[in-house]
């Protein structure tokens, strides 16, 4: 068995190859051509076809070096680039000696002697709508950055909006401030851009809503008060396959709703959440739990209640998004609909 470690760049591709032994039998900087992988196909000519197991850091430039040696059937592993940091950020660090030191590491996690954290590594079609979620979020949140600028203007102009119309999520309300003030040249072409936005955002909540129509999982968490058709593609894009995790306490950890830990003199103290993980899923999961304490009467609102006088309400509503997350997972991975007793 040969151990082979890629250290991925956007130019270029650093490779270390051991042998069984351990020893250092290959070593090459490949340039990409055109963004793509096609340059790899030198280390099947050394390596041949089977008999060698590759590991690469996470990241965006990991997916196409994964790809490739996926699609040709190859045992390839991506590890989290964190689970790293503190063995690679050294005083001495070069691609070569870090794809050497993670070439060793493979190697030992194939034989038992160490645990790594594998990263899971979603195919194409898996990526497909959690991208156009994650664009949705990012037109979202350009929506609200554009909104306030345009009002912060108005208020220096002294433009003033009436009672019940401050909100421009309302296209009626949009409308006014270009009719009443569509000769301030700047404010008509903030308001048009904001427009454009709007409009794409429509757009793409459509196509969000299309995705995954034959997932019974999306039908199962749209019955989770607080969840409805684009949240839960949002969620089943982020999940992909609830198989993969062991139990509540793993899957809250993947997104980063877990408590630090310190232990030290046998005593054990619990911080903040780790924040590890997609943001994108915290920040989805602070949403649902929101809407859901404000509208459904349920083990999961009386969990929010109480919590409230103890630590206030935004540090008690980032607590409950952790035990709606596990009650997401509950009907995962029991596939039962939701139920507002515990």
């Amino acid at each position: 068995m040969r151990y082979i470690d890629l250290d991925v760049h956007k130019d270029n591709i650093t490779a270390c190859v051991l042998s069984d032994a351990g020893k250092v039998v290959f070593e090459k900087d490949f340039k990409k051509t055109d963004g793509t992988c096609d340059c790899l196909a030198e280390l099947f000519d050394h390596v041949g076809k089977s008999g060698f197991c590759v590991l690469m850091e996470t990241g965006t430039y990991a997916y196409p070096p994964y790809r490739f040696f996926r699609d040709r059937g190859c045992d390839v592993d991506c590890v989290h680039a964190q689970g790293l940091r503190m063995i690679t950020q050294t005083d001495k660090k070069t691609d070569k000696k870090d794809a050497m030191t993670i070439a060793r590491m493979l190697r030992l996690w194939k034989r038992h002697d160490i645990d790594l954290q594998i990263a899971y590594m979603p195919t194409r079609e898996q990526c497909e709508p959690k991208d156009l979620c994650r664009y949705r979020e990012e037109i979202s949140k350009k929506i609200g950055d554009e909104t306030r600028r345009i009002k912060s203007q108005m208020s220096r102009n002294c433009q003033v909006l009436p009672e019940g119309m401050d909100s421009f999520q309302i296209r009626r309300n949009r409308r006014y401030v270009l009719k009443k003030y569509g000769t301030d040249v700047t404010l008509s072409r903030r308001m048009k851009a904001l427009e454009q936005l709007f409009e794409e955002r429509d757009i793409v909540q459509k196509q969000v809503e299309s995705c995954l129509p034959d997932d019974p999982n999306v039908k199962l968490l749209e019955h989770i008060p607080g969840v409805g058709r684009q949240t839960a593609v949002q969620l089943m894009s982020m999940i992909v396959d609830i198989s993969r995790f062991e139990d509540s306490e793993k899957f809250c950890a993947y997104f980063g709703l877990v408590p630090r830990v310190r232990d030290s003199g046998g005593k054990e103290h619990h911080g903040r959440m780790t924040k590890n993980g997609d943001r994108m899923m915290r920040m989805l999961m602070e949403r649902v739990t929101e809407a859901h304490v404000r509208n459904c009467d349920s083990f999961i609102t009386d969990h929010y209640k109480r919590l409230c006088p103890q630590m206030g309400t935004k540090k008690a509503l980032i607590t409950t998004s952790r035990k709606m997350l596990m009650t997401v997972f509950a009907v995962l991975k029991k596939q039962q609909e939701f139920r507002t007793g515990p």
